[in-house]
């Protein structure tokens, strides 16, 4: 299957209609139409690459989660004597 040559406006369309669609239901079925105009095996592609973003993104977050849980484990359990640990949180990325 050869992935069609599309603008990254397209995909995000794409993946937005079927998000919409994912959170509403088969009830609401507003979008259907446009989606169902896109070709099956496009839209198998968006959604993969949708999926593969997700998890890219959950990734993300569970590592600045898991960052923070160390920096709390690490500063609760400190020497106390010395008061040495490190200063705040990690800090975030600015990069989107």
């Amino acid at each position: 299957m050869a992935v069609p040559d599309l603008p990254l406006w397209g995909w995000n369309l794409i993946i937005a209609i079927q998000r919409h669609e994912e959170l509403h239901g088969k009830e609401d079925t507003c979008l259907n139409g446009v989606l169902n105009a896109v070709p099956a095996d496009v839209r198998l592609q968006a959604a993969a690459i949708g999926a593969y973003v997700q998890k890219a993104r959950n990734d993300e977050l569970g590592k600045r989660i898991s960052d923070h849980i160390k920096w709390l484990t690490d500063s609760l359990f400190a020497d106390q004597s010395t008061g040495s640990h490190e200063e705040g949180p990690p800090q975030e990325d600015e990069t989107p």
